[in-house]
């Protein structure tokens, strides 16, 4: 995980605000009923925190025996074109950021709009969105 995250996490986060880190066996649950495997700085998210995220920055994941939102909201956004590849990191409601699966071993966050479109390059690494974003939430505290 990178030093800066933690760091982040360590300086603003809250009891709550992550779920807590998902095992291997419910990652590779995920990855399974979505039929790809998670890009690898994403994966390393998931096993040391599952889903949160702070300053009111939420990045969708792995909830243990209670499901994982990263299934639903990547699920919901394919049922709209989203496509198959693709993993949904952030559900906005009217666009979502996303990663390709690791098989593609493209570690770009993009970003894709309701009802279609092209996908847009936002951040080159995982890290990256997760910095900036977590930025954002704090300096909008």
């Amino acid at each position: 995980m990178n030093e800066k995250i933690i760091k982040m996490i360590e300086e603003h986060g809250e009891e709550r605000d992550f779920f807590g880190g998902a095992s291997e066996e419910d990652i590779l649950n995920a990855e399974e009923m979505l039929g790809l495997k998670f890009p690898q700085s994403y994966r390393e998210f998931l096993k040391e925190y599952g889903s949160g995220g702070i300053c009111g920055v939420e990045i969708v994941g792995v909830q243990g025996n209670l499901g994982a939102s990263v299934v639903k909201a990547t699920e919901r956004w394919r049922n709209i074109g989203l496509d198959m590849g693709l993993i949904v990191i952030e559900d906005s409601g009217e666009f979502v950021r996303c990663m390709y699966s690791a098989d593609v071993n493209d570690e770009r966050v993009f970003s894709w709009i309701r009802g279609g479109g092209e996908l847009s390059v936002r951040y080159d690494t995982f890290d990256d969105y997760t910095i900036d974003m977590f930025q954002e939430g704090i300096d909008n505290m």
